[in-house]
């Protein structure tokens, strides 16, 4: 039914409004497509820092001038015999939600020791703590109109450089600096200002960083009580909003769960309400590509001598995890480099791939990965980036709370979860799952093909979505539909198109119960086999009712989480909602 429903549409077509891109759907013969191609050779070249390998300067002349252009514009004008055969978004897709920062805390933002110390859920505990963090507007008279924003993995804290489409001085935005007091702060173990491994160690008289004595791990909820005491000494006396996409979208659920009585409501993009094993995996992977550099000597390296390849090639993966095959296809389309080598080697990382000079093809989907992970290590530290993924892997919001899902049931805030159907690092069924099992939620879906990153490609749908959440508006997309067959015969284009998106959903959220389901009937057959002696159930609300994932081989000793303290004595810090779970 679906590819019946797909086929009506023009193949695919995951965008709700009409491409306008230049590399965007072309039909062949549309007078669009002079225009485009040149103004796609200037892009491309531009994007990816293009720079022919030197063979001699004779060989960069005319040759590179007339069949490398010729290459590429085939290549980006190579048009589909469909309009909709190739999904791309209305508006172009960035380079990278950061330009070329450098590490260290940014232009405009400030920075303040906390007064106390920070005690981690490990039972380490940070003394003069420093933080980097932004704001934008006015803390009102009654201290209450604060919203906090939580960014992404490798972004800082300024809001504006990655997310400056929802930021505005009315309520058309869904940051409304006329009214909101917006916060921004930049995480523990970032390398944008707050305390980290590149950070100076108040302990160490020489003002040496902290380097591997940095604590490990530095749990989300360790992030979320960081915030409180600073919003604590900013005067604050309460959250309007605890908002943010990803790795931001984590934090504003941990500090709702761990402060009910401080925060009113709770947006959550593209998140999940633990991180899964999926992801974990995506994680450790990206780690032992860092560990794995020969520079990277445990995380003992000099300033300046880091694991580069390491981290680069980590960017690399991590990259492809943040779209979706139907982007990346649809960008590059099997396009090459014309006239461009493969480089033998990057000085800049320390690589050398190719001893002699090989014919393999050189695609501009490898050059553009390479030249993502050349950038990323010009803006980040290697271990910065190796703790701040165990952090992730520390988000659980029910850790130490109860049952998952009767966790979620006891949030009462107004929240706005925004799923997007494409993302494969958390995919949409973890988003309808938080929807369901919230009490006051509704759920937005996004249907983009551009994965993970939409949140920040998608930005004026988003801002929109939420400024109308915010205004008191629905924008629920969840609809009981049960019968699409009438679709099949429809010829309404807008009809077709919520079908399909809603099948999409639906199909989306089936799979992640069946492969829940699949588990337990592994378990149930094989329990010696399988990764648990038994699976808890429960009978709380949610999409998955009664089903918890296992989560320790049988067999193995069961370590206990060095992130399960909640209590801490003597905490002035906590409102009195806290841990009450």
């Amino acid at each position: 039914m679906i590819r019946s429903l797909l086929v009506r549409l023009g193949a695919r077509n995951y965008s709700d409004t009409p491409p306008v891109d230049p590399f965007s759907l072309l039909t062949r013969g549309d007078a669009r497509r002079r225009d485009a191609a040149s103004a796609s050779r200037a892009f491309f070249v531009a994007l990816f820092g293009l720079q022919p390998v030197r063979k001699g300067l004779a060989q960069r002349g005319a040759r590179h001038s007339a069949s490398h252009r010729s290459r590429v514009h085939r290549a980006l004008v190579r048009l589909p015999a469909r309009s909709y055969a190739i999904p791309m978004s209305a508006a172009p897709i960035p380079d990278d939600h950061m330009g070329d920062v450098g590490t260290g805390r940014p232009p405009g933002a400030e920075l303040r020791t906390l007064r106390d110390p920070l005690h981690l859920e490990s039972g380490d505990t940070l003394d003069a703590v420093d933080v980097a963090y932004t704001t934008y507007g006015e803390l009102n008279e009654a201290k209450n109109n604060v919203v906090l924003v939580g960014h992404s993995l490798t972004s800082n804290s300024n809001v504006r450089e990655w997310w400056g489409q929802v930021m505005g001085e009315s309520n058309d935005y869904a940051l409304n600096t006329a009214e909101d007091f917006v916060v921004c702060v930049n995480y523990l173990g970032s390398p944008y200002g707050t305390a980290s491994p590149v950070s100076a160690d108040p302990r160490k008289g020489d003002g040496t960083p902290y380097g591997i004595d940095f604590p490990t791990p530095v749990t989300v909820r360790d992030n979320a009580r960081m915030c409180m005491m600073l919003l604590k000494e900013l005067g604050a006396m309460g959250v309007r909003c605890a908002v943010g996409g990803s790795m931001g979208s984590m934090l504003a659920l941990e500090f709702a769960a761990t402060y009910p009585d401080f925060v009113e409501e709770i947006i959550l993009i593209a998140g999940c309400g633990r991180h899964t094993d999926w992801a974990i995996g995506i994680g450790e992977a990206q780690r032992y590509a860092i560990m794995s550099d020969g520079k990277y000597k445990g995380g003992a390296y000099e300033c300046g001598q880091g694991p580069n390849a390491g981290l680069a090639t980590s960017r690399m993966m991590a990259m492809l995890s943040y779209r979706a095959p139907a982007s990346v296809d649809g960008r590059f389309s099997r396009s090459d480099m014309g006239d461009v080598a493969r480089p033998a080697e990057e000085p800049e990382l320390g690589v050398r791939a190719h001893e002699k000079e090989t014919k393999l093809p050189y695609f501009a989907v490898e050059s553009y990965l390479q030249y993502q992970g050349k950038k990323f290590i010009r803006r980040f530290d290697a271990n910065c980036y190796i703790q701040l993924t165990y952090t992730l892997d520390s988000h659980d919001v029910s850790r130490g709370r109860g049952d998952y899902f009767d966790v979620l049931a006891a949030l009462k805030q107004r929240t706005l979860v925004v799923g997007i159907l494409s993302d494969v690092l958390y995919p949409y069924a973890l988003q309808r799952e938080l929807a369901d099992a919230l009490p006051n939620s509704q759920l937005y879906t996004i249907d983009s093909p551009h994965g993970h990153d939409s949140f920040l490609i998608e930005i004026k749908q988003l801002n929109e979505i939420m400024a109308k959440w915010r205004r008191g508006e629905s924008v629920d997309t969840r609809k009981n539909v049960s019968d699409f067959t009438s679709l099949e015969s429809s010829s309404n284009v807008d009809e077709l198109r919520e079908g399909v998106k809603r099948l999409r959903e639906e199909l989306t959220v089936a799979q992640l119960k069946c492969e829940r389901a699949e588990a337990a009937l592994r378990a149930a057959i094989e329990p010696k086999q399988n990764i648990s002696n038994a699976i808890p159930r429960s009978n709380s609300v949610g999409s998955l009712p009664g089903i918890v994932m296992p989560a320790n081989p049988v067999g193995t000793k069961t370590l206990t989480p060095v992130f399960g303290k909640l209590a801490i004595e003597g905490d002035s810090t906590r409102p009195a909602g806290f841990g009450g779970f």
